[in-house]
């Protein structure tokens, strides 16, 4: 939001909390506003001419958008008015589920907690965005593209480092205490994809399944109802959703290599892919499907888990997988999510069985081909410099390296030491 636009919102605000008299609505304009310029009277004058009775807020903020005595306050080398912030210190009464939780009654509150201006804070929160006319050093987000395995693209949502602050704080100090099903291993601290794969581990049969763009699907009303579940008001979680949700400024060259579908939800407000808060917000938002398929799994004597949009049935019982699937699929869409039917795999017991990289038919082990790639990057690095195989960019490689060894030791320690011994003869 430019100057502009926030100053005529927030005077829509102040004019509109008053009588709608030519007194009145002058005497609201000038204990508003700073510098208030000498023709607001004009202004005023043609507000009345124009709604005789008082209108709604939004049509008084297009009034002041579009009135070209208000739009030359704004011109370059005149003095700029400033607006009070409206409703600066009102408060809504919070009744919190959590006593853990942080009291929050109002925007200033929120600001004060995250050490930032109101001005940052309805910078962050981006509610009144109108167009993509933003600069880019204004906007929130750095924006590239990550490979999928079928030659498309996702679209990888990177906060600038205010925001991101925000959003660790958030989910740390709030999305933290939402409640997540039993079966949710991604994200949660002491789950991971190990123990995700471990309650699979010797089955006959096993099928996973993905969802569909998981981060996208999740919108606005989702996310908002969670901030609200936890007892804050509503203006409140408005600026908490704001804050952790994205809509995406479509018009830059990069989305025109993002199919059409996938462009139209990025256009939505949504939990966006490379923010902190997005995990973890996930993981609360489907807690309903989580119990959907935690109970029918139950019902037909299966296990049930999910990392991320990974999840898994597996059993020792033949039944029909592929009416199975059908179903599974209609509880997401009832849900509100799809299903990728191209990545739903089924394996049995005389097959590779595979989660989260992890191969589970008699115990968690490392995928040999993992392991292979990984031993053929530690033997290139000895034989040509570690930056030579940096070939994704990481910021710290040396330390990426030994996070996938420490990965492979937990599943197998043998060939986890033989890696080691290997990262040892790096220069």
């Amino acid at each position: 939001m430019n100057e502009r636009s926030y100053f005529c919102h927030h005077l829509a605000e102040w004019l509109f909390d008053s009588e709608w008299h030519f007194t009145t609505l002058l005497a609201a304009a000038i204990n508003s506003v700073e510098v208030l310029p000498d023709d607001a009277d004009s202004v005023i004058n043609q507000l009345l001419l124009t709604y005789s009775d008082k209108p709604e807020k939004q049509s008084i903020n297009l009034f002041l958008s579009g009135n070209t005595i208000v739009r030359g306050w704004f011109s370059i080398g005149m003095p700029k008015p400033k607006v009070i912030r409206f409703n600066l210190g009102f408060a809504e009464e919070s009744i919190l589920a959590n006593n853990c939780l942080p009291l929050l009654q109002s925007a200033n509150d929120i600001a004060q907690w995250l050490d930032i201006t109101l001005k940052e804070l309805d910078w962050m929160a981006d509610l009144w965005r109108h167009d993509e006319s933003t600069s880019m050093h204004l906007r929130h987000y750095h924006y590239s593209l990550a490979p999928k395995r079928d030659g498309s693209h996702r679209l990888i949502e990177s906060p600038k480092t205010l925001l991101k602050r925000a959003q660790r704080k958030i989910s740390d100090d709030i999305v933290f205490h939402m409640p997540v099903d039993d079966g949710a291993h991604g994200f949660r601290k002491g789950r991971n994809c190990q123990s995700h794969a471990t309650l699979h581990t010797g089955k006959k049969y096993l099928i996973r399944f993905d969802l569909s763009n998981c981060f996208q699907s999740i919108q606005w009303p989702q996310i908002f109802s969670l901030f609200r579940a936890l007892g804050y008001s509503a203006t409140v979680s408005k600026y908490l959703t704001g804050i952790c949700s994205h809509r995406c400024y479509t018009t830059e060259e990069i989305f025109k290599r993002i199919g059409v579908s996938d462009r139209e939800k990025l256009k939505q407000r949504h939990l966006p892919q490379g923010a902190p808060s997005s995990p973890s917000l996930s993981n609360a938002v489907l807690i309903e499907l989580d119990k959907r398929f935690s109970g029918l799994a139950k019902s037909l004597n299966l296990s049930y888990s999910r990392y991320a949009d990974d999840f898994v049935f597996s059993g020792n019982n033949r039944r029909n997988w592929r009416t199975f699937s059908a179903l599974v699929g209609s509880i997401c869409l009832e849900q509100g999510f799809v299903l990728n039917y191209r990545k739903t795999r089924f394996t049995q017991s005389n097959q590779r069985q595979k989660i989260t990289g992890i191969v589970v038919n008699e115990k968690v082990n490392i995928d040999r081909r993992y392991y292979d790639q990984l031993k053929a990057i530690l033997t290139n690095c000895i034989r040509y410099g570690i930056h030579s195989q940096n070939r994704s960019g990481h910021a710290n490689f040396e330390q990426h390296l030994q996070g996938r060894i420490a990965h492979v030791k937990s599943l197998n320690r043998n060939k986890g030491d033989k890696l080691g011994l290997l990262f040892d003869k790096i220069n």
